[in-house]
């Protein structure tokens, strides 16, 4: 990866070519050469690296499904066919002895780049978690992304932060450790409720006077709600930085007004989205402006999810990643299942003027789209959206959904929380009939004990809450 302070002001002509290089030398010095699924793939469809010159010459190279490298029964070692072996003995970098400033520079792959250094892996939210790979050069890379990422939020070493992201090996946990590291900052990892529980990190922040805390969105608002409760302040926060899981607008700015309510000394709320196949995480200088990426490490495409057409700029779509430099795991125009809901766009963000390129929008989930049978019909309910709406809703504090049969039919059971003092009988009614209303499906809705849905939805055992469980069979 290049110089932050050069690539975060590149005009944008001239980040496409330098993308369009960086391009054509993975495709043809690593990809062709010994990347074993690549390499079969280029032979299979008749492909010839050298012809894929610009990023509109990609359409040309099949999509990579999830499907693709998932590990299999009958192939479990199917994720190594992803990670580009080292080079033969006859192309490595020779190191050069004695003083030689005129001299040819060496030519040929460091062997260095590309020793085994750790595996990550991915969150397995729609299939088993699938190892990613990292090399010393990767892990440099995820340092940098870290760094960037920091510059982006405008956090600094005088901050004081607390980790709260699960503690997994997953590039999310680690690229917020490397990042604190990186800055110097004062920083407690306490690997989110899976470790050291929420009234311990709670504490933390307190008797941290932390600034600053990383953290799920939906244990965010669980924490803030909660602080009273466990005779905990948070007068010394000024900023709380989302990530790892589906996080829209509404919870920025649910969050931002509890931040409010429990006196917190500011209500900054930023993102980070993370994609584990893309080795990294970016960060949104304010809310609404767009994930800034890293050009010299990931090239983006917007897709439509069903034809793969490759989208304009603004256009609502599916994001693919393909790796420009990366050792170990590497990944060309994969498919990751995430819905950019404002697209991408190459202009310069009128907030903070960096002319990096952006993902607009919310992040949604291919995944979180359910196709149910309804009294009237087909039904498509958008989980999404429900888990948008949920947030918002001031009178609950935590919840979750099952999809259920019974015989031609299907049905939603809502199990809900209501935060302290809040009429339950009339939260309950009024919330069966907002369902039902809204997804014209039978509805039932009940309430529960704050452990039964701690419990049920892993607020302190999983990576990320799951609030929505489909129990049809199949």
């Amino acid at each position: 990866m290049q110089a932050w302070n050069k690539i975060s002001r590149m005009p944008a002509p001239a980040i496409k070519k330098m993308q369009e290089e960086e391009l054509q030398k993975m495709l043809t010095e690593e990809l062709a050469l010994r990347h074993p699924y690549y390499k079969k793939l280029f032979s299979d469809h008749g492909i010839n690296p050298d012809e894929i010159k610009s990023i509109s010459d990609l359409k040309k190279i099949p999509f990579t499904e999830k499907a693709d490298i998932v590990p299999r029964e009958d192939d479990l070692l199917r994720p190594k066919k992803f990670v580009l072996e080292p080079p033969a003995e006859g192309e490595m970098k020779v190191k050069k002895k004695g003083f030689s400033l005129f001299g040819k520079k060496d030519t040929g792959p460091d062997p260095d780049h590309y020793k085994f250094h750790t595996l990550y892996f991915t969150a397995g939210r729609t299939a088993k978690p699938v190892p990613i790979e990292y090399t010393h050069y990767d892990l440099d890379n995820l340092k940098e992304a870290g760094l960037r990422a920091f510059d982006v939020l405008d956090v600094g070493r005088d901050d004081t932060l607390i980790n709260a992201f699960t503690f997994a090996p997953n590039a999310f946990f680690w690229q917020m450790f490397h990042s604190t590291i990186g800055i110097g900052s004062t920083a407690l990892q306490t690997g989110g409720g899976k470790v050291l529980g929420l009234e311990k990190i709670l504490k933390a922040l307190d008797s941290m006077e932390a600034s600053t805390i990383a953290i799920s969105p939906g244990y965010a608002r669980f924490a803030l709600q909660t602080l009273e409760h466990f005779g905990f302040s948070a007068q010394n926060l000024e900023r709380i930085i989302l990530g790892i899981d589906y996080t829209p607008m509404v919870a920025v700015d649910k969050l931002t007004r509890l931040m409010d309510s429990v006196k917190a000394k500011d209500h900054k709320v930023q993102r980070i989205y993370f994609v584990s196949e893309a080795k990294s995480g970016w960060a949104e200088c304010a809310p609404g402006y767009g994930y800034h990426t890293n050009p010299d490490h990931i090239l983006i495409e917007i897709v439509d999810p069903e034809s793969g057409e490759v989208l304009g700029e603004g256009q609502r779509g599916e994001v693919v990643i393909t790796h420009l430099d990366t050792r170990g795991t590497v990944l060309l125009r994969f498919k990751t299942g995430d819905l950019a809901t404002g697209g991408y766009t190459t202009e310069p963000c009128p907030h903070c003027k960096r002319t990096v390129p952006r993902i607009l929008g919310d992040i949604e989930r291919k995944e979180h789209y359910y196709f149910l049978q309804g009294k009237s019909g087909k039904i498509i309910l958008n989980g999404n959206q429900l888990r948008s709406n949920m947030f918002a809703h001031d009178d609950i504090l935590l919840w979750y959904c099952e999809i259920n049969r019974s015989g031609s039919e299907d049905s939603l059971r809502v199990v809900v929380k209501a935060v302290s003092g809040v009429g339950e009988e009339a939260l309950l009614q009024a919330l069966k009939e907002d369902l039902e209303k809204e997804y014209e499906i039978s509805v039932s809705v009940e309430s529960s004990t704050i452990d039964a849905v701690v419990s049920k939805i892993g607020l302190e055992k999983n990576i990320t809450e799951q609030n929505i469980f489909d129990n049809r069979a199949g």
